[in-house]
């Protein structure tokens, strides 16, 4: 896939024809899909490429519209690298800054869409656009007509009587329920880190762990212990385990910060400076404070039995 980065006004420079979807698409979820499914389908009747024009960093975190945008369900190159898997040929990535955000509906129209060659285009039905985001996609459509263009609106993709959404999904994170934003998603939500050195406390428990520090701003689910999948990129190896993420309250004050921690079954070997993908799976229990560290080994010991339980009847692991 070909990423094209723009600030400002886009070029004159020659766009390549494409069918163009357009979105924030944070989550890369079972709405976005559909609408990259149906751009895709255009792109392939008109016989020109797929393409997306997304934004960065995300438009609520500089608008101030909302808390704990400044952290993503996927930050820009893990959601370059689904649209990728979707078969996006070209992504183009908007700078969003105070002045894009104050470009009008019709200059937008005008300045970018028609400059790039989008000969379709495709939205969410909820999609808005143009400075306030007081445009909708009727707007689009009337504006894109009057350069030829068409427009094609793609209904809500709805669960469990609820619009899926990137809301939604962070919404579900934060209540610590993963299975559910997995459904929403349409696979496991998934952070990706590098195995850092923490403070060995792990294997004198006698359940080493691996701590992730994470190569983005990822949105957490909340404090608590999971059951994981977890994938180490340079080899392909896939582990399950139990992962805590919490401020270890036996041993520190919250001041602390939050730490991801990963215990991963019958695994063996050096992982430091190891780059891996963490799968969240299921929900175990909340984090809590211990009495003892005889009470922390006998808690541990219980999540991973619970852990594997889970995990021998699930019909999908």
């Amino acid at each position: 896939m070909k990423t094209v980065r723009i600030a400002g006004i886009a070029g004159n420079q020659p766009f390549e024809p494409s069918v163009m979807a357009l979105g924030n698409f944070d989550g890369v979820h079972k709405g976005h899909r559909q609408i990259v499914r149906e751009a895709g389908e255009l792109a392939r009747q008109k016989g020109v490429s797929l393409s997306v024009m997304t934004f960065d960093p995300h438009p609520r975190q500089v608008l101030g519209a909302g808390a704990n945008y400044d952290r993503q369900l996927t930050p820009l190159p893990i959601k370059l690298q689904a649209l990728a898997e979707l078969g996006v040929e070209i992504c183009y990535v908007v700078q969003f800054d105070e002045r894009f955000a104050a470009i009008p509906a019709d200059r937008f129209v005008a300045d970018f869409l028609a400059r790039m060659n989008a000969t379709a285009i495709v939205v969410g039905f909820d999609y808005r656009f143009g400075a306030g985001g007081r445009a909708d996609a009727s707007v689009l459509r009337e504006l894109a007509e009057r350069f030829g263009k068409t427009v094609h609106v793609v209904q809500a993709v709805n669960l469990y009587g609820e619009k899926v959404s990137s809301s939604f999904i962070r919404e579900k994170l934060l209540l610590g329920e993963v299975k559910l934003a997995a459904e929403l998603l349409g696979k496991p939500y998934a952070v990706v880190g590098e195995v850092v050195r923490g403070e060995g406390r792990g294997k004198l428990l006698g359940f080493p762990t691996a701590n992730v520090e994470p190569l983005y701003k990822f949105v957490l689910p909340r404090t608590g212990v999971y059951l994981i999948r977890a994938h180490l990129l340079d080899s392909q190896e896939t582990r399950y385990g139990v992962m805590n993420i919490g401020f270890k309250p036996t041993f520190h004050d919250l001041e602390e910060g939050v730490t991801l921690e990963a215990h991963l079954f019958d695994f063996s070997g050096n992982l430091y400076h190891r780059q891996i993908r963490i799968e969240f799976l299921d929900f175990l229990r909340s984090e809590k404070k211990f009495n003892s560290a005889r009470d922390l080994i006998a808690q541990i010991q219980a999540d991973v039995q619970e852990a594997k339980r889970r995990l021998a009847n699930s019909p999908t692991k």
